[in-house]
Order: C-alpha cells, then sequence, then structure tokens
C-alpha cells in the first residue's frame, strides 16, 4: 500500500529510510521552513516540529491501529467550537474502518459502539455524511462525516473543496492511510509516518494550514 506514496512528488532522493533518517529529514524541512524541532525523550522516541503560528508536527510510535509503525500528526488548536466533530476520509479507508470496526465487535459479542475505539471509526457509524458538490473526483473517493453539518459545508464552500480536489487528483490516494479531523476545537491530519519524505511535508502542511484557515473563518 505504501510503494505508491513513498516518493510523492520528490524522487527517489527525498524518501529516508529508518527512524534516524526520519528524523533528519524532519529537521531538515523545520529548517527549511523556519520552525523548531525538539526531540522526544524516553524509549519510544519520536519529534515534535513546533510553528511560529502555533500549529505543530508530531512524528513518533503510532496512535491507531490503521496506521502501522510510526505516524506523522500535524496538529492546531482553533477557536472553532468545543463540539463540532468532523472526519474527512477516503472511502476507501472509511470502508476498512467500518471493516475492523464490525470485526471488533464481532471477536467481543459486542453490541453497541464503546469509547474505546478511536474517534474517527466511532464516528463513522455515529455522525451525517455531508453532501461534496458533484459531479468531482472529491465526492466520488471521499466522505466528509460531521455532527454539525452546517459548520462542515461552510467550511468546504470556503474554497476547501477546490483545494481537497486538487489533492485528491494530484497525491491523497484511496489506500493512503490519511485522516483529517476536527475535535474539541483542534484540527489534525493523522498519516503514515514511515519513510518521511521532504515533499510529503511541504504538501500536506499546505493542505493542512489552508484547512486550519478556512475553519478559523467559518461563521457559527
Amino acid at each position: 500500500m505504501l510503494g505508491k506514496i513513498k516518493q510523492w512528488m520528490g524522487g527517489k532522493g527525498s524518501v529516508a529510510t529508518g527512524a534516524g533518517a526520519d528524523q533528519k529529514v524532519l529537521a531538515a524541512w523545520a529548517k527549511e521552513a523556519g520552525h523548531t524541532i525538539k526531540a522526544v525523550a524516553g524509549p519510544a522516541g519520536g519529534a515534535v516540529v513546533s510553528t511560529n503560528w502555533g500549529w505543530r508536527v508530531e512524528w513518533g510510535p503510532s496512535q491507531r491501529p490503521y496506521i502501522k509503525g510510526q505516524e506523522l500528526r500535524f496538529r492546531h488548536e482553533l477557536g472553532v467550537p468545543g463540539d463540532v466533530q468532523m472526519l474527512l476520509i477516503t472511502r476507501t479507508m472509511a470502508h476498512m474502518l467500518e471493516s475492523d470496526v464490525f470485526d471488533s465487535f464481532t471477536d467481543a459479542m459486542q453490541t453497541r459502539i464503546d469509547n474505546t475505539l478511536p474517534d474517527e471509526m466511532r464516528w463513522l457509524a455515529m455522525h451525517t455524511k455531508v453532501s461534496i458538490p458533484a459531479p468531482s473526483l472529491l465526492a466520488r473517493r471521499f466522505l466528509l462525516i460531521s455532527n454539525a453539518e452546517a459548520f462542515a459545508s461552510q467550511w468546504l464552500q470556503s474554497g476547501m473543496a477546490e483545494a481537497l480536489e486538487e489533492a485528491a487528483t494530484n497525491w491523497w490516494t484511496d489506500p493512503m492511510p490519511m485522516v483529517l479531523t476536527v475535535n474539541r476545537g483542534i484540527l489534525t491530519i493523522r498519516m503514515d509516518g514511515n519513510e518521511v519524505s521532504m515533499s510529503q511535508l511541504r504538501t500536506v502542511s499546505e493542505l493542512f494550514v489552508l484547512a486550519g484557515r478556512k475553519l478559523a473563518a467559518v461563521q457559527v
């Protein structure tokens, strides 16, 4: 699944191999962008990149079952209502997560969703699917799910639909283990953090910054 993602748009020379190489790529990107990076102490290791604009990037062991090995997280606390919950995900990934949820219920003989599952896995069953403008590649391949449909629609119509359509066309592939969420006022992108590349960091950070700016501008 990762083979088609590894090179992104920067060619083989931009792909790192191994945790040490990944941290070097993160450090090089942080320096290029004017950010600061600190290593995370402890046996698990990792790194945190802080920016002058309040958002940060965390790299370390995965916090989600659908991401194996290392995880890359972009996080920004925004001034959006804390009760707004949103999930943007490819239909392929949504199907995989729904299958995992079903399997966990079957194995444990559960009859209801509980809080032991990650938020995004629970939301697939709980929240409303937000309409995505069609016809578009985004509408065919992605799902936007939220408990605040009007809020999510306004965000999408603020110019995000076009930016996401471009991402879906150029690099955000169907099986890519990547999700965008909003929860407790925090915008997060989670994705595979194995073999990090400069192109990956540049491309995803650009989309992340735009998503945050558009979210902050939504009129509640």
